[in-house]
């Protein structure tokens, strides 16, 4: 898994995984302008179909489609445009067979653990980041715990699910996820301690 830092980048990393690529890879997607902006933070699955195009789904339900899905958070932070110290912190129930990781990756020796720690830009107060699936990534629960500027801020919990025939038009929103939609906002520590 490589992570990807910036947004013209992932439009190649896209045209990467559609060509099949045999590398996973951890992407900052640029989220398509919706009508109104995000007011919560969610789990998401992006696949890219027989046409080449992206799907995105509102969903915790990642099928095991190698080199075409991808599966990842979006948190809403608000306030303006800045860059923050994330850490991520990505765990699967079962090893993989692979990581491909960048030098802000650190890796468990037993393959079920992968920490990011970077600066990352939030953006219309939205901050977000996904990897993709290869060959060899397992079934079962992958959890994210993300850390942001020193404090504790979500958890999005998902269910990776074996596809055998490998179709890429599967809607991920029809798999049976038992923990569906199982994201955690933690709310920010008051700093402002009331007085005696």
């Amino acid at each position: 898994m490589h992570p990807v830092l910036s947004r013209p980048v992932v439009a190649l990393v896209a045209l990467a995984v559609a060509a099949a690529s045999t590398v996973a890879v951890a992407q900052t997607p640029t989220a398509d302008t919706p009508a109104v902006k995000p007011v919560r933070s969610i789990p998401y699955v992006s696949i890219i179909g027989p046409d080449g195009k992206q799907r995105n789904y509102e969903t915790n339900a990642i099928p095991l489609l190698y080199n075409r899905a991808c599966f990842g958070w979006r948190m809403y932070l608000g306030g303006p445009n800045r860059t923050v110290s994330l850490t991520e912190v990505l765990t699967t129930s079962q090893p993989a067979e692979q990581v491909i990781a960048g030098p802000e990756t650190e890796v468990s020796a037993d393959k079920t653990k992968a920490t990011t720690r970077m600066r990352e830009v939030v953006q219309d107060g939205v901050l977000q980041r996904s990897w993709c699936i290869i060959p060899g990534d397992p079934p079962g629960t992958y959890t994210y715990d993300i850390t942001i500027d020193g404090e504790p801020r979500g958890e999005f919990v998902f269910c990776a699910i074996e596809i055998p025939d490998q179709n890429p038009n599967i809607d991920p929103r029809d798999l049976h996820c038992p923990n569906k939609f199982n994201s955690v906002e933690r709310m920010r520590p008051s700093r402002n301690p009331k007085a005696s």
